[in-house]
């Protein structure tokens, strides 16, 4: 019986509370909870090529200092915007997932709001939804066109 999109769509709410708790004042980092959410070997794809890596503490330490770039660069919170479920099968997925990223500083005077789309891989063999590839757009670009990066 392939996997219940609402199952996705609320593995992604609570994905999303994560990320969002993570940027707001104060933060609320569960890096754990986080990195659960990963089989225990990740590909990511992007502007810059494909790679992977293992769900370890590198691993982990990069979610971290993910977040932490994100406020520094004056983010606010993180919004799931909309979850597009694809079956693959009885045990794999695909998902869309719109996000929202506001961002604030005051220093500038900027505040604004970037809504981009990741798609998921995710497999549920062990029972348990797990990322196991995502692909994602050219955020660099995004950011430098919002006038957050040089």
């Amino acid at each position: 019986m392939p996997i219940d999109p609402e199952r996705v769509r609320a593995f992604f709410a609570a994905y999303g509370r994560r990320s969002d708790a993570a940027l707001r004042q104060p933060p609320v980092e569960d890096i754990e909870g986080m990195a659960a959410a990963f089989a225990p070997f990740v590909v990511g794809a992007g502007p810059k090529g494909v790679a992977g890596a293992p769900n370890d503490a590198a691993f982990r330490a990069a979610l971290a200092s993910g977040l932490a770039r994100y406020r520094s660069l004056g983010g606010t919170s993180f919004e799931v915007t909309a979850v597009e479920v694809e079956p693959i099968d009885d045990f794999n997925v695909m998902a869309k997932v719109g996000w929202r990223f506001s961002y604030d500083r005051p220093k500038e005077r900027k505040r604004g709001r970037m809504d981009f789309t990741n798609v998921y891989f995710l497999n549920a063999a062990e029972g348990a939804l797990r990322i196991f590839a995502y692909v994602t757009p050219d955020e660099e670009a995004a950011l430098r066109q919002q006038g957050l990066v040089a």
